[in-house]
């Protein structure tokens, strides 16, 4: 686990009242507190001088991302030890054979703490389109990712070193399985595809993935479907009170 406190943060955040203010106030303790060593991480692996970092808030306090330079995306996690993200990362490398045409970016592990780093990809994240092009569109999207969903489920879990460790995902609370009748065959799971990890060209052809951070065996076939669907429909809320 990190040795850098992620208790630091909450604590100056308990002196804000304001919820959105609260969570910017947490995220950019934390950012000064890691920003040592992102700065190694970056210039390890791209030997490029770390100039400007930018706190991006997720719902999910587990982590926190920033992005660096306007080109990296670095994750830390506070739940997982350094050797299981490693191992995980491995993981991904075994689903990329499987998705010809759909970009993983290439992720790289620091040495010292549970934090990554990867460039950010090519496309079009689904905030680019208006609202009428992605209702139009919502069939060929949920096509394309049923599709995704298969080809990753195309991998041999039996070529998993010691797969047991891979089991449920990593963040079982936040996309908890939906019950299975029967006993049906384990399966891989991205467990975390949401309209925002998705990358589409101008005729929203998906393009890339980002966010493999929760790839993990499934007790049910159709979790990464569920997933998908339920991120979908309060996705589809949200921009349709808008429009």
């Amino acid at each position: 686990m990190s040795k850098i406190p992620f208790y630091v943060g909450n604590f100056f955040a308990l002196f804000v009242r304001d919820g959105a203010r609260r969570a910017r106030v947490r995220g950019g303790v934390n950012v000064a507190l890691y920003t040592p060593r992102i700065k190694v991480l970056i210039k390890r692996i791209y030997n490029e001088k770390v100039d400007s970092i930018k706190f991006v808030r997720q719902i999910n306090l587990n982590r926190f991302v920033c992005v660096v330079n306007d080109k990296y995306y670095v994750k830390v996690f506070r739940n997982i030890t350094l050797q299981r993200l490693k191992e995980h990362m491995e993981l991904v490398d075994m689903v990329r054979p499987h998705l010809d045409g759909i970009t993983i970016p290439d992720v790289y592990v620091d040495n010292n703490i549970p934090m990554y780093v990867c460039e950010k990809i090519s496309g079009h994240p689904i905030s680019d389109f208006d609202v009428d092009t992605i209702l139009k569109n919502e069939e060929k999207i949920k096509k394309q990712v049923a599709d995704i969903i298969t080809k990753i489920q195309r991998v041999d879990l039996d070529s998993i070193p010691n797969n047991v460790r891979f089991l449920y995902g990593l963040q079982p609370e936040r996309q908890p399985e939906k019950p299975t009748k029967g006993n049906p065959k384990p399966v891989l799971a991205h467990f975390d595809l949401n309209e925002t990890n998705l990358f589409f060209d101008k005729d929203m052809n998906i393009t890339g993935i980002i966010d493999w951070d929760t790839l993990s065996i499934a007790k049910n076939p159709e979790t990464d479907m569920n997933v998908f669907n339920l991120f979908w429909g309060m996705f589809k809320k949200r921009i349709t009170r808008k429009k």
